[in-house]
């Protein structure tokens, strides 16, 4: 009996060793299989990482091509118009103060459109109804210029920090409307206007030179075509502006968008005809552009 039991204890071992080396090999095989697996992988996401690197490259040499091809457009295009402006009679450069204006803002630039001319605004504070005329100001290509959050002489000639913070309104306005932080502005009554006097003995004089300091440039004019004052028709407008116009020289006209200034309106096609005709060219104001500016009476 004693025997047989030692039998069967050897016997139970050795199942025990075989089932051990059973275990064991699936367990190298599993590991193997799980190596594999990892391996895998791993292979997988380097190549899933080297094609999304890839294809980055390939998007940012794209991004580098387009704005090179940008630039070049720039350049070429302001070579042009050099060429342009040292042939031409002269320089015209329209602008319109104190909109945007629901009625004649859109005529306005539909005429500029037609005539493919570039102009400056320079718009005080508008309405949410008026944001989209201020987007096409800029999609067609014109000039958003700053003529202040307000036009209120006793607002803005107060002190230099009141005019100041004038324009700085209206930046940030037109700034939220077209993502464009303009640095051109134009003073309210000009830069000689002496009403200012009534507020703040001296503001002009201080005014002139803060702003150039703090970034601006400002424009006044030596064009007038009158519109907010004696001229009545269109043909006082034309009349103003083309005797006005001299050449050899930078023109910045003065007109405005205000509502209802039908006389602007109408004689507008009429002014660029005339211009044309007689070899000037019109640009918009620009960065570059030589400020032309009147002498300051306060």
């Amino acid at each position: 009996m004693l025997k047989k039991k030692k039998n069967y204890k050897i016997r139970n071992v050795g199942g025990n060793l075989k089932n051990r080396y059973i275990l064991m090999a699936i367990i190298g095989i599993i590991i193997i299989i799980l190596i594999l697996f990892i391996g895998i992988v791993a292979r997988v996401n380097t190549k899933k990482q080297e094609n999304i690197a890839k294809l980055l490259q390939e998007q940012e040499q794209m991004e580098k091509e387009k704005e090179e091809e940008i630039m070049r457009f720039v350049l070429e295009n302001k070579q042009r118009e050099k060429e342009e402006e040292e042939k031409a009679t002269g320089i015209i450069y329209l602008t319109f103060d104190d909109g945007p204006t629901a009625d004649s803002t859109p005529q306005i630039l539909d005429i500029l459109k037609r005539n493919d001319v570039k102009a400056t605004f320079f718009v005080l504070h508008y309405s949410e109804q008026n944001e989209e005329l201020i987007k096409r100001e800029k999609e067609d290509g014109h000039k958003v210029a700053l003529h202040g959050y307000t036009h209120t002489y006793s607002e803005i000639y107060t002190s230099a920090d009141a005019c100041m913070e004038n324009f700085r309104k209206i930046q940030e306005q037109v700034y939220n409307t077209i993502g464009e932080k303009s640095n051109i502005i134009r003073f309210p009554g000009g830069g000689s206007n002496t009403i200012s006097r009534k507020y703040c003995e001296g503001v002009m004089t201080e005014l002139t030179q803060r702003v150039i300091d703090e970034g601006f440039r400002y424009f006044d004019w030596n064009v007038d075509s009158d519109d907010a004052g004696r001229a009545k028709t269109s043909d006082d407008i034309y009349n103003n502006v083309t005797n006005g116009i001299k050449p050899g020289r930078s023109n910045v006209v003065l007109m405005h968008d205000f509502a209802k200034n039908n006389k602007t309106i109408d004689a507008l096609d009429r002014i660029i005809a005339f211009g044309k005709e007689n070899g000037y060219v019109f640009r918009k104001i620009a960065d570059e552009t030589p400020m032309v500016r009147h002498a300051v009476n306060n």
